[in-house]
């Protein structure tokens, strides 16, 4: 709303936001005041128009106005008292007060000074407010465009307390986004969880640069995800540190995927038994990492009976039935120590470390008397589906597992030569 205004015919026009004159004790404007044509409008509407408001400030009494309209609308007006005479006092009370100017008589040349004083504040306030507004816009337009990505970002103060983050961030902690600024974690999260957060983020700070943490999280509508969690020192423009910014990156689907393709390089996709290649691996880390005197290992070779013919009278549908039913029969035997793998076909390898190597035999005749009494088949050639064993002790400081496996494996031809579903010891 501009009004043109007129001191003086012949002085020049003053163009001002709304003018608007204020009096506690109901006064009428003063005739030089009048002259502008000032309105009675209310507080909000002085803010909304950026108004040069005139208030009567005869006595101390108007103080307490001052104060108020100050408090309302901050700086988006310019407050002009209207006194009189008054003591050098009493108009640096007004000025504490928050008035911005003082007409202390009815001289159109001051009253024009004024206004004059009054339309530079009001512009350079007004050109200030497009600058902040454009700022806003930009931030605006920044956040909209963070809260338009699905990944959860953050930033937060060095005390931990949180300046800023996008919405997908505020539906990881289950809360909306502006009652998570100024909160910290522990705010959303189990202390344990908050803390052990807060020490990375004590550890990024002392380090500078990027940090990256893999951690399993608890997100309040999908429940346990496993993220990686980036987080990056943020300086301050003087040079210091302003504080941490943090993105959470959801890999689950990742790590299910590589934990399905870690399953398929390691087991046997009919039986989900481990498979020649891990049983070797993880033998082959026992042996190297057994402490000194602890170097006593058993391996076993383990053959299903007859059971070719389960597959040529039964077909092969019940001998994978059968080999799934022994090998889950064999897995159940399996302790810290023991691993049982298949090894290709009907075959099988067992290592036994630690106390179970001494116990091998026992193990494994436990495992043979299961399998007998459960996955035992009946077949024209007799009873099938029932195990020989061939077993071998064996120190790798005086040989290799590969040698001890086929001294078990001749083991295992004496157990099938000598009537099978029997052990025999490796000589």
């Amino acid at each position: 709303m501009q009004l043109a205004r007129h001191i003086e015919p012949d002085s020049d026009t003053v163009t001002l936001a709304t003018i608007s004159w204020h009096s506690s004790r109901g006064l009428p404007p003063p005739a030089f005041i009048a002259s502008l044509s000032p309105s009675r409008i209310t507080a909000a509407e002085a803010l909304q128009n950026s108004s040069l408001c005139f208030l009567d400030c005869a006595d101390k009494a108007a103080i307490a106005q001052v104060v108020r309209l100050r408090e309302i609308c901050g700086n988006g007006i310019y407050l002009v008292a209207v006194t009189g005479a008054v003591t050098a006092e009493f108009q640096a009370e007004l000025f504490d007060a928050g008035v911005d100017d003082l007409l202390m008589d009815d001289g159109s040349a001051q009253l024009l000074r004024c206004l004059l004083r009054a339309k530079r504040h009001l512009t350079l306030l007004q050109a200030h407010q497009k600058t902040l507004d454009a700022l806003q816009d930009k931030l605006d337009a920044w956040q909209d465009g963070l809260d338009h990505l699905p990944t959860p970002i953050y930033l937060k103060d060095v005390g931990g307390r949180y300046l800023g983050c996008n919405t997908a961030f505020s539906h990881f902690v289950g809360t909306e986004r502006d009652r998570v600024i100024g909160q910290t974690l522990a705010d959303f999260l189990p202390l344990d969880v908050a803390e052990a957060h807060r020490e990375s983020d004590l550890e990024v700070m002392r380090r500078g640069g990027v940090i990256r943490v893999e951690t399993d999280v608890c997100v309040p509508d999908t429940g346990v995800r496993h993220v990686m969690l980036h987080k990056a020192c943020v300086a301050s423009p003087e040079g210091g540190l302003r504080g941490i910014a943090g993105v959470l990156i959801d890999i689950t689907e990742r790590k299910e995927l590589e934990a399905r393709l870690t399953a398929a390089a390691e087991r046997d996709p009919l039986t989900n038994a481990f498979n020649r290649r891990k049983f070797f691996q993880v033998a082959g880390s026992a042996i190297e990492t057994a402490k000194e005197g602890e170097q006593s290992f058993a391996v076993a070779v383990i053959d299903i009976d007859h059971f070719k013919s389960i597959n040529d009278e039964l077909g092969h549908g019940e001998g994978d039935l059968t080999l799934c039913s022994i090998v889950d029969t064999l897995r159940a035997h399996e302790a810290e120590g023991v691993l049982v793998a298949r090894a290709g076909g009907e075959e099988f390898f067992a290592f036994f470390s630690g106390e179970n190597a001494a116990q091998a035999e026992d193990i494994l005749e436990r495992m043979r008397t299961d399998i007998a009494r459960y996955c035992a088949v009946a077949t024209g050639m007799g009873t099938a589906g029932t195990i020989s064993i061939g077993l071998a002790n064996f120190d790798p400081l005086q040989e290799t597992i590969d040698h001890a496996l086929r001294r078990a494996d001749l083991a295992l031809y004496r157990a099938k030569r000598d009537g099978r579903n029997r052990l025999c010891r490796a000589d």
